[in-house]
C-alpha cells in the first residue's frame, strides 16, 4: 500500500505541561477518547485544557508514545505505549533526564518516510539551524529559513502552498518551549546566542550516538572515527559542548558495554555495539 505523504510541516502548539498530563493519564488496557481525558485533566489535575487537546493527544503519538484504540463506547480513543509507559516511569523518578528524553524523540522521531510527521522534521531543522550559527535568530529570519529548506527539499509540498505553513507561531509556542524545559538551558539568558550544553549525563552521549548511527546508516558494531564533523553531529543532538560530549562518550565506554574506544593512526574510534535507546534507560 502506497503511503499517504505527510505535509503538516507546523510545529502545533502542544504545551509540554499538557502533553504530561495527558501522558499520566494514558492507560494500557483502557481507551480514553478526546473528551474524557479533557475532564480527567481537569478532574485529576486542575488543569484546563486549550480547545485544541488534539494537538497534544496527537504529538503522544507521533512520538509514539500513545496508541490508537477504540474506547468501550466505540469512539476514537488513546492508549499508552510500552515506550509511553518507560518515559512516563522515567518522569516519575528524574524529571529532567525526562524533559531531555521528550527533546529527543522530538529530534529524531522523524524518519524520511512519506507518512512522517514533517512537524518533527521542522523541530530538527531548526535545531540544526541555531546550531550550525550558535544563536538563535530572529524569529521571521528562522521561519525563513525553514521554510527556504521545505521549498528545496520538498517542492511539491511547498508549491501547493501545503508546505509554506510553517510560521512564527511554530517557532515561539511549537519548538521553544520543548527547548526551555531543558536544564541547563541551551538559550543565553540574554541576547540571542546559542549556549552549547555541560551535563553528568552519559545516556545523552549514547542516544545522540545511537541516532548518527542509525540516521547515517551505519551498522552496529562498526567502527567510526571520532572526527570533528562527527563530534559535531553527536553534540548537536542535545546542544552539548563538543567537549562535555566527547567526555561523556568515554565515560559511557567505560561504565556499559554498549560503547569501545580504539585507538587509530587516523584517530579514536568509537564502537557502538547494540542500539541505545530510551527503552535502555
Amino acid at each position: 500500500m502506497v503511503q499517504k505523504e505527510d505535509v503538516h510541516f507546523l510545529i502545533d502548539n502542544a504545551p509540554p505541561a499538557e502533553v504530561e498530563y495527558v501522558l499520566a493519564c494514558l492507560e494500557l488496557d483502557i481507551a480514553y477518547s478526546t473528551e474524557d481525558l479533557r475532564k480527567r485533566l481537569l478532574s485529576e489535575w486542575g488543569y484546563s485544557a486549550q480547545r485544541n487537546l488534539t494537538f497534544s493527544t496527537r504529538r503522544l503519538l507521533d512520538l509514539g508514545l500513545a496508541d490508537k484504540a477504540n474506547t468501550a463506547s466505540g469512539k476514537h480513543g488513546h492508549v499508552i505505549t510500552q515506550l509511553g509507559e518507560k518515559v512516563r516511569g522515567i518522569l516519575s523518578i528524574d524529571r529532567e533526564l525526562y524533559t531531555e528524553i521528550m527533546h529527543f524523540l522530538h529530534y529524531t522521531s522523524y524518519d524520511g518516510s512519506p507518512s512522517s510527521r514533517k512537524l518533527l522534521w521542522s523541530y530538527r531543522t531548526c535545531c540544526e539551524i541555531v546550531w550550525a550559527r550558535k544563536q538563535v535568530p530572529p524569529t521571521p529570519e528562522l521561519v525563513a529559513e525553514v521554510q527556504s529548506r521545505i521549498a528545496e527539499l520538498f517542492p511539491s509540498a511547498y508549491a501547493s502552498r501545503v508546505g509554506g505553513n510553517f510560521n512564527a507561531g511554530g517557532v515561539s509556542s511549537g519548538w521553544k518551549p520543548w527547548l526551555a524545559q531543558l536544564q541547563p538551558s541551551p538559550f543565553a539568558s540574554e541576547g540571542r546566542a546559542l549556549v552549547p550544553r555541560h551535563s553528568h549525563r552519559l545516556e545523552l552521549a549514547a542516544l545522540a550516538l545511537d541516532h548518527v548511527y542509525r540516521s547515517r546508516g551505519y551498522r552496529y558494531g562498526d567502527p567510526v572515527i571520532l572526527d570533528e564533523p562527527l563530534l559535531d553531529e553527536i553534540a548537536r543532538v542535545f546542544f552539548l559542548d563538543p567537549i562535555c560530549c566527547r567526555e561523556l562518550i568515554d565515560l559511557a565506554a567505560r561504565l556499559t558495554k554498549a560503547i569501545k574506544l580504539s585507538d587509530t593512526f587516523t584517530g579514536t574510534s568509537a564502537t557502538l555495539l547494540a542500539p541505545y535507546d530510551v527503552e535502555r534507560l
